[in-house]
């Protein structure tokens, strides 16, 4: 106490001197704010001037007890908070700190006396008991104390000190007990930040997914070995199933878990989303909810929002009089042969283990031959067509259209229509006599042959669309004529039906071939950007003819390492 007297009087003193008449408590209110600043080894450390107001009240402890630490504000127990929110809280901190030790230090400072004669004593120190400084984030989650030491006779900080200090505040929820217990006894307990609080935040659910046992997109892509060969009978993936299989399964949504903030308020959270099942032809859902089942034997396909399930239809040996001719609405799976003079047609895929022979094959899908097309040499009585792609080890004397791309070892004396790819590089690798027609380009190794065989390769333009629509038209062409002969009867429920009939089929008709023109000007585009049709192959021998978008070139020589393609309206040979 004697110390702090001295320390007032020389004070009052140097004022007298200096002629100033401001009192004690102005002086050290208005003192030059300091520029706030962070330590830039660690952010989240808030340095003061050491004339800030903490810093005199430190000094007067130390007067008191030189056992004290010097202050230390380290804003600890927000790791997960970025960097710009810890300075923006320190800022906020700094604010609370510098109000609440002006005014300790106001109440610290002995009031000074002035008697009748005039002359000044200093009264003894105030005696404060020790108090928190509890700061609050600005989100609410998060609550430090520091505490300013006692003066006087003040009462030391204790847990009831503290605890009142946080009902003051109504600071409830995440409190540190532990802490709450040691920190009164804590070396550092004065001008020291601490992490009493910490709140915790809301947890949002997480949505339900699907979860697929069978591939959505399956592509089947012939895969060479070293020797240059492609094994047909296990392209793609087999997604079959049977009755009562499952096909995917959807994972439940999980419920949030709601948070709280230190004050004890609740925040609110979101409860993850259900997910829909896809449910497609063929389908059923489980007693549970969660499952996709199949209702009947097939095989499993997605057709870009739905799993559904194409019906399957397994000969077990050839397509002869045994079975007579299969026209199914889903997939057909030909253990053997499709013999001479018989027809298989489906919806769906089409797959022949063994080979098939002058019959009419038409896919709604892929066709895949494990072993080969073969037909009439004297007569291309086979024909084969596939609204997607065809896989085959070979073909010959046979026609072949594809609406995509046709994939094979050999293609001999045959009349092949893509509108995609013609792929012959594997195996073999051979294209010799007929015609090739492919939209986009033909790739192979030898084209033609050594006895200059007759061979003709046509790029551009939409063969199995052309063919199409060419089906198209004379079918519009006949409804037509139909359609003038049944308006020429006399009016009849006979007459009035089939007009109708021949009119939706005519409109339906029109739609269809203007699809085909839209859809030939999204391919030319595509093919465009693409560098356009090309043909490339390691050998070409004479009597091969190359035509590319009406231009046709007749090869004289053998070619090797044959490039082939149209620039600048001309035919380009390399």
């Amino acid at each position: 106490m004697k110390i702090m007297n001295v320390f007032l009087e020389k004070f009052l003193r140097k004022k007298k001197e200096d002629n100033q008449e401001e009192p004690v408590e102005k002086a050290f209110l208005e003192e030059p704010e300091p520029q706030f600043e962070t330590s830039e080894d660690d952010p989240a450390c808030l340095e003061l001037s050491h004339e800030h107001p903490l810093y005199r009240l430190y000094d007067l402890r130390t007067e008191k007890s030189r056992n004290t630490p010097p202050p230390e504000l380290i804003m600890k127990g927000c790791d997960d908070l970025p960097e710009s929110k810890v300075r923006q809280e320190l800022m906020g901190f700094r604010i609370e700190v510098t109000k609440a030790a002006d005014q300790r230090l106001k109440d610290a400072t002995p009031k000074v006396k002035v008697d009748e004669d005039g002359v000044e004593t200093v009264g003894l120190e105030p005696s404060m008991d020790a108090q928190p400084l509890v700061h609050i984030s600005s989100d609410k989650m998060y609550a430090w104390v520091m505490v300013f030491p006692p003066t006087g006779m003040g009462k030391e900080l204790d847990r009831e000190i503290l605890c009142d200090a946080l009902e003051k505040k109504k600071v409830t929820y995440g409190v540190d007990l532990e802490l709450l217990e040691k920190l009164p006894e804590d070396y550092n307990r004065y001008f020291h930040l601490f992490p009493i609080a910490r709140g915790s935040k809301a947890a949002n659910g997480d949505n339900g997914y699907i979860v697929d046992y069978f591939l959505r997109n399956v592509e089947r892509v012939p895969e060479m070995d070293e020797f240059g060969n492609v094994d047909y009978t296990s392209l793609g993936s087999e997604q079959n199933v049977k009755k009562g299989d499952l096909i995917c399964e959807a994972i439940p949504p999980t419920e949030g878990i709601a948070g709280r903030n230190v004050l004890n308020q609740e925040l609110r959270c979101k409860d993850g989303r259900s997910v829909s099942i896809p449910k497609g032809k063929n389908t059923e859902i489980s007693e549970d909810g969660n499952k996709l089942l199949a209702s009947l034997d097939g095989r499993v396909e997605f057709s870009g929002r739905y799993f559904s399930v194409r019906p399957l239809l397994e000969v077990h040996g050839n397509v002869d009089y045994s079975t007579g001719n299969i026209n199914f609405i889903g997939d057909v799976l030909v253990r053997g042969d499709v013999c001479s003079g018989f027809s298989v047609r489906a919806m769906g895929d089409i797959k022949v283990c063994g080979v098939v022979e002058s019959c009419e094959i038409e896919a709604g899908g892929d066709l895949i031959v494990d072993k080969g097309i073969i037909g009439n040499k004297e007569n291309l009585e086979n024909i084969v067509r596939s609204q997607h792609n065809v896989y085959s080890k070979y073909i010959a004397n046979s026609i072949v259209h594809a609406r995509k791309n046709v994939h094979t070892d050999v293609i001999r004396y045959s009349n092949v229509y893509s509108d995609g790819d013609v792929q012959v590089c594997s195996g073999r690798g051979l294209v010799v006599g007929g015609q090739i027609r492919a939209a986009r380009g033909v790739e192979a190794r030898t084209v033609g042959s050594v006895y200059e065989s007759p061979t003709l390769i046509m790029l551009g333009g939409q063969p199995y669309a052309d063919f199409e629509r060419e089906l198209l038209s004379r079918n519009i062409k006949e409804m037509k004529a139909e359609m003038e002969r049944l308006e020429q009867q006399p009016d009849s429920p006979f007459r009035s039906k089939r007009m109708s009939k021949l009119r939706l089929e005519l409109s339906v008709n029109g739609m269809k071939l203007n699809k085909f023109d839209r859809e030939k000007e999204r391919l030319d585009e595509e093919l465009e950007e693409k560098g356009g049709c090309q043909l490339r192959c390691s050998t070409a021998h004479p009597k091969v003819t190359i035509t590319i978008e009406g231009e046709t070139v007749v090869l004289d020589r053998t070619y090797n390492s044959c490039y082939a393609r149209l620039v600048g309206g001309e035919i380009f040979l390399m």
